[in-house]
């Protein structure tokens, strides 16, 4: 029997270690996903992978953005992930479907409040007298902010609840929380109101901030550096924020009053090769797997998890809505028809 050298042990060694640190990183990559996400679902999302995770042993790793933000990723500076969810299914409709999608899911809802801190000025006033909220906003003194609407859904809302506000009170002067010291524009077409925010957006105004998304205000509230936010409902319940309720007409949060919010349609990014055009609407939020996605397996059951009862009732318990029954479009794989409707 020939004997095996000192050499080849540390070659044979050497190649069983290169094979064993391969599988283990095949196998490591296979049990952990990239979500992109708006930064409204940020803090349920972190719950539900952390309940993922002790249940299956896959870590989700959270990536939140605006949601404009998080299709440009996919579709102009071509990075992966494995989920995609976002704060208006139309996003993934319009711009992923079907070129970087197959299919998408709508899941949840919610609607848009007037958020605030204890030392907001008129804050006591407004609680005693929620519909004031347009007057205070634009009392001379007052601070207020939304998030930037060429990059968040939360940002084209607010402005596009702002220009509903002056067609439900009808007053037209509504429309200077928007317009005035800024380069938006508003104007009337047969179709109804069309809002445009040019590409570089700007503002000279002092008492508006906006940022790129709405929970960047939250810091600023925090700070005192605004007195109101427009900003989710579920947001504000998961910083502890105060807020008032807006009217239904007005809070995006009622799908049976699509046609009144339809009056409104904002074009983004005027100027720019990237345009968008988005008819105002209740909210709905969105997800899908990519087609390029790298860990279809493991992405697939998370997307069960978070359509279950137990994803449910975590999103649920902090301020975000789900509808009674998600709904799907598209090339659905057959692993996941059993949790949503047609």
């Amino acid at each position: 029997m020939r004997t095996i050298k000192k050499k080849e042990i540390i070659i044979l060694a050497t190649l069983l270690y290169i094979i064993l640190f391969c599988l283990s990183m095949l196998y490591s990559t296979s049990r952990e996903i990239k979500i992109f996400c708006a930064g409204s679902l940020k803090i349920p999302l972190e719950k539900v992978a952390q309940r993922f995770e002790s249940k299956y042993g896959a870590k989700a790793i959270i990536e939140p953005s605006g949601s404009l933000e998080a299709v440009r990723k996919i579709t102009e500076l071509h990075k992966k992930c494995d989920i995609i969810a976002l704060a208006d299914y139309k996003l993934i409709a319009e711009y992923l479907h079907p070129k970087y999608v197959d299919w998408y899911i709508i899941f949840a809802t919610n609607s848009v409040v007037l958020a605030f801190k204890d030392g907001s000025k008129y804050s006591e006033e407004l609680i005693a007298d929620p519909s004031k909220w347009f007057e205070i906003l634009m009392r001379p003194d007052v601070r207020y902010g939304f998030s930037d609407p060429n990059k968040d859904p939360c940002g084209y809302r607010a402005v596009g609840i702002i220009v509903l506000a002056s067609i439900y009170y009808s007053n037209s002067s509504i429309l200077r929380l928007l317009t005035s010291g800024s380069n938006i524009q508003v104007t009337n077409d047969s179709r109804g109101i069309l809002i445009q925010i040019p590409e570089n957006l700007s503002c000279e105004r002092g008492d508006l901030f906006i940022r790129p998304k709405s929970v960047d205000l939250i810091a600023l509230l925090e700070a005192g550096s605004i007195d109101y936010a427009f900003e989710y409902k579920s947001v504000a319940i998961q910083h502890n924020l105060s807020y008032i309720e807006l009217p239904r007409e007005l809070n995006l949060g009622d799908p049976s009053l699509d046609n009144f919010y339809r009056q409104i349609t904002l074009r983004l990014l005027v100027g720019s090769s990237n345009e968008k055009t988005i008819e105002l609407q209740s909210i709905a939020y969105g997800l899908a797997i990519p087609s390029s996605a790298e860990n279809l397996q493991t992405a697939l059951k998370f997307v069960k998890f978070l359509l279950s009862d137990e994803g449910r009732e975590i999103f649920e318990d902090l301020g975000q809505r789900f509808i009674e029954r998600p709904i799907a479009y598209g090339e659905l794989l057959e692993e996941l028809k059993e949790v949503v409707g047609g």
